[in-house]
């Protein structure tokens, strides 16, 4: 037998006992290919904006790169230490090591993107030392024992998707057969192990799905906790070199799920709510990694079709510009904060896949919004560092960059009057300003419900006015410790801690379904029943605008309706309409409407403008004994209390930093008490508020607040005197039905006669007025201007309204206006 034959042989029996290890997913491929580069190097040249980043990551790489070319233990001896074997540190006790090592693997990734962008050897090297670094301390671990910061939830999020990513990018670099990198722990440079890699690429991966744990149950409501760590197992996936082992964690991740790691496909995507929002608070809902995972398995797998399935959350990521006050920051509801802002990524993503697949719809929505978005700011700035170890795929904006011109052709209106969220049982009206709207510009929201990172509200409020959010809701604390304090979790998170009404002392939410333990914010939906305009469509009269919300709330047994009205009564003033109906379905002892506001101090006034008397109180300072003290109002200060009194009442909340003014009304009528106090500070208030109590009016009724509900008029102005003269209660018998409320401007007097009934088909009628009306919803305004008299006829939700002598029969959306000069 010849050497040649012999040769052979050993070549079959190599085969035979060894397994073949199938690779054909080129790489780079998880966020660029070889075959984009050339477009993406034509992008550089051509926009200043793509130029600028790669700038910055020349800024922040090359010198390291070039210490490290010389000297490579100079940055490895840096490298942080590794947690202990099983993972068992807090996220607080973790967020040491999962920034530090963020830091190193960032530079790991960043390298390769720029031996992407420029074949420069001597970023490959950078990125394939520090790899080899963490393969030789992960490798010999199992997917149980892995961890690079001791926790499971943070690793996944901060660490391994900046190791798949520089593995991907300089793979090519490290399967040359010279490639040698710099071991740290034998201290110089040894031959790449590509086996070694893999080998730590699984015990990542495993520890991420952890396939030893519990399987998914599909249909499961989950928290967000899948889709933050679903880049540390999908990049990890892709950069997988055996093709069968790659598709069948693939096909984990996408379909299968586990307890851990919850399918993408049949757990997470589904629970998107149909108008395409992710069921949380507002800024946990942003969820841009959803889209960017979307985005990457379309490019890689088209054959799945995934975004004929999942276009609605492309469109549904826009809905989140509707949300935004007259100075940009979002409304808040539950754990949220108002100037996070994610949604420019989301933005870009959508812009990325429509460009792609031709969806001109989605491609317009993303460039107005982006252009939107870059106008307020000045223009389009691009940072890629991130600002947290989590904030971390801001390198997209290169690699998925698309211009988008300084002019657009179309245009659209992001100032909808009715904006609804169903799954948090919001309702936003706003009223805009052409001019100045940041100061002129009305924008609340009313509503509640239970999800994910929800607060306990019942039917809450926030409402805008002259550059601040006036009245807020509660929010979420600047840090993670903070939200386990008492300050959270017995005042904040509860009635008392935001703009509600209080049923008999003791309003509350159930243990049993919050997605908290131990929380009890659980609460039935706010469902909206009456709105015009509806959702997103346009007004029939640009000074009038209402939403209704209803709850049934079957924990505290109680009923509760609650309409927001914006009515703007010149380009420079405007109010707001609140009326919160509430009963007990048992006894009826009473009702306590809460109402914050930001400022240095609070007056209130009887109709005169005089100071009514204050005693002190502790009305306030009980509970109903349960695990979060509720309904929370012991952390109010310095409570004092006017006596009973029917009379009507001004109150005026006072912002010394630049002289605004809150004017609150209330009409005469039911018996009332009215108590100031002081709250904790307002969270991420302007103008230094954030460090100072915020203002309190807590108005207590006794009895039902059904018949007779709560109604207050509330104007922001820049003066001390309001531009509402006079509010009055608009009655029906023993029942409150609206309210008159007269205005002057500068050039007129405006009388507003406004109908909030409780039913589509309520029939209201005062001959001494000459008016009859029937619905829900409907406003007479008279404007006196010189010698003529302008009449406005207004039904927002109703069938017909009658004023003296003229008749408005409603369109077949049950809504209608007519405009008219009075004969006299």
């Amino acid at each position: 037998m010849n050497k040649w034959n012999k040769a052979l042989i050993a070549l079959l029996l190599l085969t035979l006992t060894e397994p073949v290890v199938a690779q054909s997913l080129p790489h780079p491929i998880i966020v660029a290919t070889a075959d984009e580069r050339p477009q993406l190097l034509q992008t550089i040249a051509t926009y200043d904006w793509a130029r600028s980043m790669v700038a910055e990551l020349h800024g922040r790489i090359d010198s390291i790169a070039d210490v490290h070319k010389k000297r490579p233990q100079a940055l490895l001896t840096t490298l942080p230490p590794f947690s202990f074997d099983h993972g068992g540190y807090s996220e607080q006790e973790a967020a040491f090591l999962a920034n530090a090592h963020n830091r190193i693997l960032m530079t790991a990734s960043e390298s390769g993107m720029l031996y992407y962008l420029t074949k420069n050897d001597k970023y490959a090297q950078l990125s394939a030392d520090i790899l080899t670094a963490y393969i030789e301390e992960l490798a010999p671990k199992t997917p149980q024992t892995t961890t690079i910061c001791g926790n499971e939830f943070y690793d996944p999020r901060t660490t391994y998707p900046h190791f798949a990513l520089a593995y991907d990018f300089v793979y090519n670099f490290l399967k040359k057969e010279n490639t040698k990198t710099f071991s740290s722990k034998l201290e110089k440079h040894i031959r790449f192990d590509n086996d070694l890699a893999q080998k730590a690429l699984g015990n990542m991966i495993g520890n991420v799905l952890q396939e030893y744990g519990k399987p998914d149950k599909h249909g499961q409501r989950v928290s967000n906790h899948p889709i933050l760590t679903a880049p540390g197992a999908l990049f990890m996936i892709l950069c997988v070199e055996d093709d069968t082992e790659r598709e069948r964690l693939f096909k984990i991740f996408w379909e299968e799920g586990t307890a851990h790691q919850n399918s993408f496909k049949n757990t997470i995507l589904p629970l998107y709510s149909d108008q395409g929002l992710w069921p949380e608070s507002l800024s946990y809902g942003f969820m841009p990694i959803v889209s960017m995972v979307l985005n990457i398995v379309d490019r890689i797998k088209p054959e799945m079709e995934v975004t004929k399935t999942a276009k609605h959350i492309f469109n549904g990521n826009f809905l989140y510009d509707y949300l935004r006050y007259p100075d940009r920051r979002f409304v808040r509801y539950g754990d949220s904060k108002r100037n996070n802002d994610f949604t420019e990524n989301n933005y870009r993503y959508a812009l990325h896949i429509a460009a792609r697949h031709g969806y001109t719809d989605i491609a317009e929505k993303a460039q107005l919004a982006l252009h939107r978005a870059y106008e307020a700011k000045g223009g389009y700035t691009p940072n890629l560092k991130s600002t947290s170890p989590y904030d971390q795929y801001q390198h997209l904006q290169l690699f998925w960059g698309i211009d988008v011109p300084p002019q657009l052709d179309s245009s659209i209106d992001f100032n909808k009057k009715t904006v609804i969220i169903e799954h948090a049982g919001i309702a936003l009206q706003r009223n805009y300003a052409r001019e100045n709207n940041t100061l002129y510009g009305l924008c609340g929201i009313i509503g509640g419900a239970h999800y994910v990172h929800s607060h306990l509200t019942g039917i809450g409020m926030e409402l805008y006015g002259a550059g601040y959010v006036m009245a807020p809701n509660a929010g979420l604390p600047p840090t993670v410790p903070e939200r386990r304090i008492p300050l959270h979790e017995h005042y904040f998170r509860l009635y008392a801690g935001n703009n509600t009404v209080v049923v008999n002392g003791t309003s509350h939410g159930l243990d049993e379904g919050s997605w908290k333990g131990k929380a009890n914010v659980w609460q039935n939906t706010v469902v909206n029943i009456a709105a015009e305009p509806k959702h997103l469509e346009e007004g029939i009269a640009e000074e009038f605008s209402f939403a209704t919300q209803f709850l049934n709330d079957t924990v505290n047994n109680a009923t509760q309706e609650r309409t927001l009205s914006t009515i703007r009564t010149s380009e420079t003033t405007g109010y707001y309409l609140d009326v919160f109906r509430s009963k007990s379905n048992g006894e009826n002892l009473i009702h306590d409407y809460i109402y914050h506001n930001i400022g240095d101090t609070t007056h209130i006034l009887d109709a005169d403008g005089q100071q009514l008397a204050l005693q002190p109180t502790q009305r306030y300072q009980n509970d109903i004994g349960d695990t979060v003290k509720s309904p929370g109002w012991r952390f109010f200060e310095e409570t004092k209390t006017t006596g009973p009194t029917k009379e009507g009442i001004k109150v005026r909340f006072d912002i010394e930093y630049d002289s605004t003014y809150m004017h609150l009304f209330v009409p005469a009528g039911t018996e009332k008490e009215y108590t100031q106090a002081l709250a904790p500070p307002t969270r991420e208030a302007k103008n230094g508020y954030v460090h100072k109590k915020t203002q309190v009016l807590a108005i207590r009724q006794q009895g039902e607040a059904w018949d007779n509900p709560f109604i207050a008029i509330f104007e922001t102005s820049k003066n001390q005197g309001a531009s509402v003269q006079k509010v009055a209660s608009l009655k029906d018998g023993a029942k409150t039905i609206g309210a008159i409320v007269s205005s002057k401007t500068d050039n007129s007097r405006i009388t507003d006669i406004i109908i909030s009934q409780d039913s589509d088909t309520a029939l209201y009628k005062n001959d001494e007025l000459g008016l009859s009306f029937k619905g829900r919803f409907g406003v007479v305004r008279t404007l006196v201007r010189g010698n003529t008299t302008e009449m406005v006829l207004y039904i927002g939700k109703g069938e017909q309204l009658i004023f003296e002598k003229k008749e408005l029969n409603a369109n077949a959306d049950h809504t209608g206006v007519l405009r008219y000069n009075k004969q006299y």
